[in-house]
């Protein structure tokens, strides 16, 4: 017979499980994010819901749906701060009472900005998070900046990026990078996510990527060897591609404009205005499998030259496909086809004629096609564990009509590369989230120029990341085979650790260490080319690069400014690879024994306390120092000062772009001396203003806008690399409508 107090703690137990059973009402928080601009429904905001002064903390984060929608379930009753963030928007912030068995609804309306608020990105950790959350110096530029300045490749969008610049057509970011005759990178492309590197020279190609269908850009400043290996010694340039696809739209866009003639009448080499146009038409829509939708792009660009003989034509294909395959599976196909006509222009034949070349390049040409197709395959496994594999063939082939190989007059080159990658991501626990992975890659090269190779790379990373608290910690690293036909194999470990301190309100201080390398290029191992008076001859025994980056920095509000971000930092290099002449007169790529980047970084935004004036300002001070001969390193300017505004009210936009550039102090003194390119010593600092004005007539309904774009406002001269003479002032008129 049970005692009473058996019975009671019986009954006791009964009793809680059944509470068990019972459902309690439960809160809700719903809402949906547009445009104020034009009402229309914003995909992929990041929405974050934070409590506000209650004991224990409660953070939620999510992204809206394919209508702008989001639903936050099962939410405890208090106070809450809600935030709205996208890029290339203001971010909105709310403040609500959630209270008990109630749907709580709040509505936002985001206008557009060049301001970067703290968003979410991809590129730095391999997995989606707070711009505030990473250990490392990460610039962001969207696709409305892009159609502000009327960029027609990726590459001039670029030129926008405080402390990046470039050297003709090769990047720098910091100072890592100087000229390499159109041969290798320190910068890693990236599109969404996937390598974008030639296999033979082992350049970016910044052309390729139309930019009507870039979402945004993430620049990830640093060595990013650790997640990313070779050719990310001096950063990573991720595109992400724009994913609304399942809406029907279409947008149609035409531009025309023309070069200012040179002020200098002995500088006038044509006779006719010299005009460059171009024109996209990009359709998207569902295709009826499930969420599935498809966009496709076609666009072409011509450009007459403001240089004899510095002609181009392009034609752009873009096809991508994305959506679900059941609740946790999600699958991305994307492919295009870029194919480039271009004129060769090496060296001004002298000062008086700066915009002619020698007479020995006059009617050359080049022409390249190449095509990728790429495939992202995403799985939930669980709430803790996801996997992503990624995949690519890249195709690349050019030929030309100049330069002279062992096999006769003509360079060819025809690559194909083909890109692996398992990754996974595991929240070990609530503090706790392990990045680790696979790839590998090989490449297959047939030339005339660099004779007939392949080469082969394989990779394992793992990156750990804790948040203790107000303190989040990173490590990890990157074990890396590389092996080149003809040349030994060699391995690396680059090790990686970061740290970020949570200062509140979307503001942090942040520190990082970590190693980086680059294997040389087929190309720059063995070019053999004669060009332009030059010879290239080959170095098999050229060594990878190594290197170690260091940098402090933070993300701060300052009254009467807004957001500051500041970073100072330091790379140091071991057999960094330049072109240098032997002692024979011709150039090899060689290895720099030691060499040295330091500085300091400041970049500012403000929104000047109105909805329809933006302010940014940066500035970048750089010491690149050859430690082995005592030098600067060549073609590194040591100052850019970037400075923006954007106005934007009712149906009106303006913009202003003004760029300080200082001179870069060493070069190819060579080139001068043996009587290469003639008067190349003359150089100056750079000072370079764009302006823009139009009209937008979305908020009222008429899918139409104009805009009057003029770049080099002032016709300043100016050189990025010796013997070759910047864009002239340039005026053009773009068309843009949406159906």
């Amino acid at each position: 017979m049970l005692t009473s107090r058996t019975r009671r703690l019986l009954l006791s137990a009964v009793s809680l499980l059944l509470l068990g059973d019972i459902s309690y009402p439960q809160s809700k928080v719903t809402g949906v994010v547009r445009s104020a601009e034009d009402s229309t429904s914003l995909v992929g905001a990041t929405i974050i819901l934070r409590s506000a002064g209650q004991s224990r903390p409660f953070t939620r984060g999510l992204l809206t749906d394919s209508e702008g929608r989001f639903v936050f379930e099962a939410i405890p009753a208090g106070a809450y701060r809600v935030t709205a963030s996208m890029v290339g928007y203001r971010r909105l912030v709310d403040t609500l009472i959630v209270r008990t068995g109630l749907n709580e609804r709040v509505f936002f309306y985001l206008h557009t900005s060049p301001v970067q608020t703290p968003q979410v990105v991809v590129t730095a950790s391999k997995r989606r998070q707070l711009l505030t959350e990473v250990p490392v110096s990460v610039s962001l530029m969207s696709s409305q900046s892009m159609e502000r300045r009327n960029v027609i490749s990726l590459g001039d969008a670029l030129r926008y990026v405080p402390g990046v610049n470039f050297v003709q057509d090769q990047l720098n970011i910091r100072g890592s990078s100087g000229y390499a005759r159109g041969i290798g990178s320190r910068v890693l492309l990236l599109v969404d996510g996937i390598p974008l590197l030639s296999g033979d020279t082992g350049l970016a190609v910044w052309e390729s990527i139309p930019v009507s269908e870039i979402d945004h850009v993430e620049v990830v400043k640093g060595a990013g060897s650790s997640l990313y290996g070779s050719s990310a010694l001096g950063g990573v340039i991720d595109v992400i591609t724009k994913n609304d696809l399942d809406v029907n739209s279409t947008v149609a866009k035409v531009y025309g404009g023309l070069y200012q003639d040179p002020t200098y009448t002995q500088w006038k080499w044509s006779s006719r205005e010299r005009f460059f146009q171009g024109a996209s038409l990009t359709h998207s829509q569902p295709i009826g499998l499930g969420d599935f939708g498809v966009t496709a792009s076609l666009s072409y660009k011509k450009d007459d030259g403001y240089i004899e003989n510095n002609f181009f034509r392009r034609l752009n294909l873009f096809v991508k496909t994305s959506g679900h395959l059941g609740e946790n599976r999600s699958l991305t196909l994307f492919g295009d086809v870029f194919n480039q006509y271009s004129g060769n222009f090496l060296y001004w034949r002298d000062i008086n004629h700066a915009l002619q070349p020698s007479a020995g390049s006059l009617g050359q040409w080049v022409n390249s096609t190449r095509a990728n197709l790429a495939g992202i395959y995403t799985n939930v496994v669980s709430d803790k564990l996801l996997y992503i594999l990624r995949g690519s063939y890249y195709y690349n082939h050019w030929y030309d009509n100049f330069g002279q190989t062992p096999s006769g007059i003509g360079d060819s080159s025809t690559s194909s590369t083909g890109y692996v990658e398992f990754q996974g991501t595991w929240n070990v626990d609530r503090a706790t989230v392990l990045t680790f992975g696979t790839d590998g890659q090989a490449d297959f090269i047939n030339s005339n120029s660099f004779t007939d190779k392949r080469s082969t790379s394989g990779a394992l990373y793992v990156q750990a990341e804790r948040r203790f608290d107000k303190l989040r910690a990173t490590a990890g690293g990157r074990y890396d085979y590389e092996k080149i036909e003809g040349k030994s194999s060699f391995n690396q470990f680059n090790p990686k650790l970061g740290f970020v301190y949570d200062l509140g309100q979307g503001n942090s201080l942040r520190a990082s260490i970590g190693t980086g390398f680059r294997a040389p290029s087929v190309g720059e191992t063995y070019a053999s080319i004669q060009s332009g008076g030059v010879s290239i001859i080959p170095n098999p025994s050229l060594l990878p690069e190594r290197s170690l980056s260091e940098e402090v920095g933070g993300r701060l509000p300052v009254s009467f400014i807004g957001v500051v971000d500041a970073a100072i930092f330091q790379n140091d290099y071991w057999n960094m690879i330049e072109p240098q002449f032997n002692t024979t007169g011709q150039i090899t790529f060689q290895n720099v024994t030691r060499a040295r980047v330091q500085g300091f970084e400041i970049d500012a935004a403000s929104d000047a306390a109105t909805d329809f004036l933006t302010l940014r300002a940066s500035y970048t001070y750089v010491y690149p120092k050859d430690l082995t001969t005592g030098e600067i390193l060549k073609y590194r300017s040591r100052e850019l000062f970037y400075l923006s505004a954007d106005y934007s009210k009712s149906i009106y936009r303006a913009s202003i772009d003004f760029r300080y550039i200082s001179r870069f102090e060493n070069y190819d003194r060579d080139l001068v001396q043996l009587g290469i390119v003639a008067n190349g010593n003359e150089r100056v600092p750079a000072y370079i203003t764009d302006v823009r004005a139009g009209v937008d007539f979305a908020s009222y309904g008429v899918p139409f806008s104009a805009t009057i774009v003029v770049n080099n406002i002032f016709n300043y001269y100016y050189v990025e690399m010796i013997g070759n003479i910047a864009p002239l002032r340039n005026y053009s008129l773009v068309l843009t409508t949406r159906f």
